[in-house]
């Protein structure tokens, strides 16, 4: 009976997903290197365990060390900032090195692969550890969202580890026969959900209107000084004109909006706004852009536009985070406070 190899099964998928990404141009291009990285690792490694090609045993664990440095630096490009050729440049040290230890040192090379993908794992999980206001390129409208899924990630990468550690185990027991069933499991499930969480639509790169609110002249607008983030009370001069963008520009119907694009046209760093939002309404950033979002909404609503519409007009790319911030805000549905709004302006007999 002719079967097909999970691990090249797992490779069609991933080379599938990120096809179709990179014709619908909305990915980011780390992100795709990142699947591609992913799609070619299961590639060689069933070429190399099921087929007999051999030589490709040498390239597997170079091939391998590649995916959690990418996985790193797709989080930092994606959610952090721009990569710099120095310091991200450095972490290609790790992939030469393993080049080198396979000739001099091929005893280390599973526990080099080990320590990379546990040291990534981590590294991602603080990172991720003072919540979504701290990654200022994701879009406000995925709020935690972008933080669910890099852990996801962070601990597919230990896991993942986990796996190398178990096939270290049966070999030193004596049931070699075992690896390369674990290297199919643990290696293609691993692939296949890095993949999937990375085509995620809350790593999709902003849309070709990104400036299009946030950047139109704000007057006036003071030069705001840096002030201790650690101050009783916000910067006054920081709210009004973080009100002014809100409410004269609208800035919040960008549904592409980040932090760092407010903080830039503000003129002030991430932190300092996200303390000022956090101290003066006690919600984050995301919570607080949403909120102008809803109510706008409810405006919206309230003169016969449908919910998708206004869920679309209102800065919301999903369905789900629409529903889920207006629960948050109105403590209802859309379509129950359609019911409430349409009774209480309903005329009551005299």
């Amino acid at each position: 009976m002719f079967a097909i190899p999970l691990p090249i099964f797992v490779a069609a998928m991933l080379s599938y997903m990120g096809l179709r990404a990179a014709l619908e141009g909305e990915t980011p291009k780390m992100v795709l290197g990142l699947i591609a990285v992913c799609a070619g690792q299961s590639l060689i490694t069933s070429l190399n365990q099921y087929y007999g090609l051999t030589f490709l045993g040498p390239v597997q664990p170079v091939t391998a060390m590649m995916i959690p440095l990418m996985a790193y630096l797709t989080f930092i490009s994606t959610a952090l900032r721009p990569l710099r050729l120095f310091p991200d440049a450095l972490h290609l040290s790790a992939p030469l090195l393993m080049i080198v230890i396979i000739f001099i040192l091929r005893d280390a090379v599973d526990g080099l692969l080990v320590c990379s993908f546990v040291i990534y794992g981590v590294l991602l999980l603080i990172r991720l550890r003072k919540g979504a206001d701290t990654l200022p390129l994701i879009r406000l409208e995925h709020d935690n969202r972008a933080i669910v899924l890099w852990r996801w990630v962070a601990f597919a990468l230990i896991a993942s580890a986990a796996g190398d550690a178990i096939i270290f185990g049966v070999m030193s027991v004596g049931a070699g026969w075992l690896r390369p069933w674990i290297i199919s499991v643990f290696s293609s499930t691993f692939l296949l959900v890095i993949g999937a969480l990375n085509m995620s639509d809350t790593l999709k790169a902003s849309g070709s209107h990104d400036d299009a609110l946030i950047d139109r002249p704000i007057e006036p607008i003071a030069e705001i000084k840096p002030a201790a983030l650690q101050a009783d009370a916000p910067d006054p001069v920081l709210l009004a004109s973080l009100k002014a963008l809100m409410r004269d520009h609208q800035a919040y119907l960008d549904p592409d909006l980040t932090l760092g694009r407010i903080a830039r046209k503000l003129r002030i760093p991430e932190k300092q706004l996200s303390a000022a939002i956090n101290q003066a309404t006690g919600a984050n950033v995301s919570r607080y852009i949403n909120g102008f979002r809803i109510d706008h909404a409810c405006q919206l609503l309230a003169h016969g536009t449908s919910v998708t519409s206004a869920m679309y007009a209102s800065g919301f790319n999903t369905k789900s985070n629409f529903n889920r911030e207006f629960q948050r805000v109105k403590g209802c549905s859309p379509s129950r406070w359609l019911k409430q709004d349409s009774r209480s302006q309903a005329p009551h007999p005299v």
